[in-house]
């Protein structure tokens, strides 16, 4: 039988990985939105002039930004439990061996990090996300209303 270090040496790898693949599933979402995005920019252009057959294309394209921006939030809120959990379970692990030092290795990591990357230490990779996808949504939003106002106010 496996000892409660061994258990929650487990646990923690188990986390680490769930916190890994919420970093995955992201990445695969945002690239997906991202050629989308751009395949519909490049139809768009082609056509050389924005009418209301264009709606087809800008439309959905808010509404794909806007999904982008909402999932990416969720990725982070699920990867900050995993990663949270993960870095508890190891603070534990350094509290039951001493020896190892643990939380000074920790800590003075931290400390040269944020000496070294003061800025954008401070950032969240999530935010960074949510702000791409909501730039789309906004394009796809803004188009949109240039063309009803173009098509159906001016003309």
């Amino acid at each position: 039988m496996a000892d409660e270090n061994d258990v929650l040496l487990e646990l923690w790898k188990g986390q680490r990985e769930e916190a890994r693949q919420m970093e995955n599933q992201r990445a695969a979402l945002t690239n997906i939105v991202i050629i989308v995005t751009a395949a519909a920019l490049g139809f768009l252009t082609q056509h050389g002039r924005l009418g209301l057959p264009s709606l087809g294309v800008t439309l959905p394209l808010s509404v794909l930004g806007t999904f982008g921006a909402v999932a990416s939030a969720k990725y982070g809120e699920r990867w900050a439990v995993h990663s949270g959990l993960a870095d508890r379970m190891r603070a534990e692990l350094g509290t039951r061996h001493p020896g190892l030092n643990l939380p000074s290795l920790i800590a003075a990591n931290e400390v040269e990090h944020r000496e070294e990357f003061p800025r954008s230490a401070k950032m969240r990779i999530w935010i960074l996300w949510v702000t791409l996808h909501t730039a789309i949504a906004t394009a796809g939003l803004l188009l949109s209303l240039w063309i009803a106002v173009d098509q159906l106010w001016l003309a």
